[in-house]
């Protein structure tokens, strides 16, 4: 029987809607549109309209000012450069909203009468609905990625659990005419032999299984195996030490007192791990590791 890897639920969607820009556009034009008619209607100077053209036309072009500010921001982080992008759409955008007030008292109402001044209170009042606006929706940003950010911490945290509580089937080997069972947590080390397996148990004993040395790999913890050959895989703590041979090949000295072999491409990482402080004795040596020793008086 093999071990069967641990499941993973398939990750989140896309945690911020590709439509959401458009939606909350909408949004901000509307509210828009409610709190600029409502202050209106409390100004005793003027009689209320509430269809006031201007008032219309430049709270539609707010809102694209607002659209085009946060338009392609849906699927980025919220960060310090995505408010500097959406500063350089809002601060030309209260020009333009300026410029086409002063168009319409000019040329459209007919209205010049301290037109700059009523213009430019209307602009100032607008930048705190634009700002009002952009905090609000940075703030639905934050915390929808906040809540991702939670349950993807949740799904890792339960994909460890679940592989941490699940039985160690471990693996059934043949040796010679009988089968034995070795548990996952009894290998040592794992090599290839032509189209087998063979898997050693900490105990000296071991057998064969058919089939192929990335299989095997797959169905192992991976925090817990290392490849150290291109046909062997070793539990990282079993290795105790290393040893050059006459002709330059490597072979990791195991807690069973075994050894395996080491391939140069793999040996790197390893023998970094191992090598010795300068000034160790063991550097006169240089077949032997400094580990060898314990390993033998094991």
């Amino acid at each position: 029987m093999k071990l069967m890897p641990p499941h993973r639920s398939d990750s989140p969607g896309p945690w911020w809607p590709p439509r959401s820009a458009a939606l909350a556009a909408l949004i901000f034009c509307v509210s828009t549109f409610c709190v600029s008619a409502f202050r209106a209607s409390l100004n005793p100077d003027e009689v209320f309209d509430l269809y006031n053209p201007k008032r219309i036309v430049l709270i539609v072009a707010g809102a694209l000012v607002f659209w085009l500010s946060i338009h392609g921001r849906a699927g980025a982080r919220p960060g310090l450069k995505m408010l500097r992008r959406m500063a350089l759409v809002g601060l030309p955008g209260l020009v333009v909203l300026f410029v086409l007030a002063m168009a319409m008292d000019i040329w459209v109402l007919h209205d010049t009468a301290n037109m700059a001044a009523w213009n430019l209170r209307w602009i100032l009042l607008w930048s705190g609905y634009f700002g009002t606006g952009l905090a609000a929706w940075l703030a639905l940003r934050y915390g929808m990625a906040l809540a991702e950010a939670e349950q993807r911490a949740a799904m890792d945290h339960g994909a460890g659990a679940r592989r941490t509580d699940a039985p160690d089937h471990g693996f059934w080997v043949k040796t010679g005419r009988q089968a034995i069972h070795i548990a996952q947590s009894e290998v040592e080390w794992i090599e290839a032999e032509g189209n087998y397996v063979r898997i050693h148990a900490q105990g000296g004993h071991s057998g064969l299984v058919r089939s192929t040395l990335a299989a095997i790999e797959s169905q192992l913890i991976a925090e817990d195996f290392v490849r150290i050959h291109r046909s062997a895989l070793c539990r990282r703590s079993a290795i105790k030490g290393y040893r050059r041979k006459p002709s330059g090949a490597l072979l990791a000295l195991l807690a069973s007192g075994a050894e395996a072999p080491m391939g140069r491409r793999f040996a790197r990482h390893l023998t970094d791990e191992l090598r010795p402080f300068p000034g160790d004795p063991a550097l006169a040596d240089d077949t032997v590791s400094p580990h060898e020793g314990e390993i033998r008086a094991a």
